[in-house]
């Protein structure tokens, strides 16, 4: 089934509450801890990568890039924290755009390695490079679809410095569409960049 862009827009928009509610009680209550054993702080880091993607619809790979920006609160064993995510990927073949957010779990080791798994859902469109579009049921040129995109993977980030991190980070979608003949597509992609952190709650 295709989802309609209104749906996409409201599922980002109950994202975006998630975390303006979550993220501001979080950080009142590291402020607040009277036994630094259980946890460190907090970091907000904000990211930009080059993306190498194979969107699974036709030869090509493609090449893009994602930014975003991630809450994160340092427990004892691991940091969980959430995410939100933009992914803008072109092509010969497709073009894919995502919005979204979701967890991400982190852990620091050894100092400067911080290994992390993601899952995101995001609002996804997609434009196709017909040179004969098809047509819909409605008459309609077939030339764009929508779907709700699930992302999971993982990833490495390494401190440069207390502030800066580069990254390289492996992840998965799928992609589940309808507006002509019903597919589900798998892309895969290899990102690489830097991320900033700014402590908080210290």
């Amino acid at each position: 089934m295709q989802i309609p862009w209104t749906r996409q827009k409201s599922l980002i928009l109950i994202l975006f509450l998630i975390v303006v509610s979550v993220v501001p009680h979080a950080v009142v209550r590291v402020n607040a801890q009277a036994t630094p054993v259980r946890t460190k702080g907090a970091d907000i880091s904000v990211f930009g990568t080059y993306m190498r993607l194979s969107p699974d619809y036709g030869p090509q790979k493609n090449n893009g890039y994602t930014f975003g920006a991630f809450y994160a609160r340092y427990l004892r064993l691991f940091s969980p924290g959430v995410e939100f995510r933009v992914k803008i990927a072109h092509g010969e073949t497709v073009d894919e755009k995502t919005y979204g957010g979701g967890v991400r779990v982190e852990k620091l080791m050894a100092r400067r390695f911080r290994p992390y798994a993601d899952f995101l859902v995001s609002a996804g469109t997609i434009d196709y490079h017909f040179l004969t579009p098809p047509i819909k049921s409605n008459g309609q040129p077939y030339f764009s679809d929508s779907s709700v995109v699930y992302t999971y993977g993982g990833g490495l980030d390494y401190d440069l410095t207390r502030r800066f991190s580069a990254r390289a980070e492996f992840l998965g979608e799928n992609w589940s569409m309808g507006g002509y003949t019903p597919i589900t597509l798998t892309p895969k992609m290899w990102n690489f960049g830097v991320v900033y952190r700014l402590p908080i709650g210290r």
